[in-house]
């Protein structure tokens, strides 16, 4: 993923097209569903498999 792409996505998101990022009952933009998706957009440009690893245990909690 390069930078142009990158930033065009996440405005798509911004501004709150719900096309895949699930919908409300009212046809709104589920916003939980796009802040995951605008991390998966970031770390996809991070393109480092140890730091998406890493922070995908983040994401997941903590397990003891």
């Amino acid at each position: 993923m390069d930078r142009d792409r990158l930033l065009r996505d996440l405005r798509w998101l911004a501004e709150g097209n719900p096309r895949y990022a699930g919908t409300e009952e009212e046809g709104r933009q589920n916003s939980e569903l796009a802040k995951l998706m605008a991390e998966d957009l970031l770390l996809s440009y991070i393109g480092d498999g140890e730091v998406i690893e890493v922070f995908n245990e983040i994401r997941r909690g903590h397990s003891p």
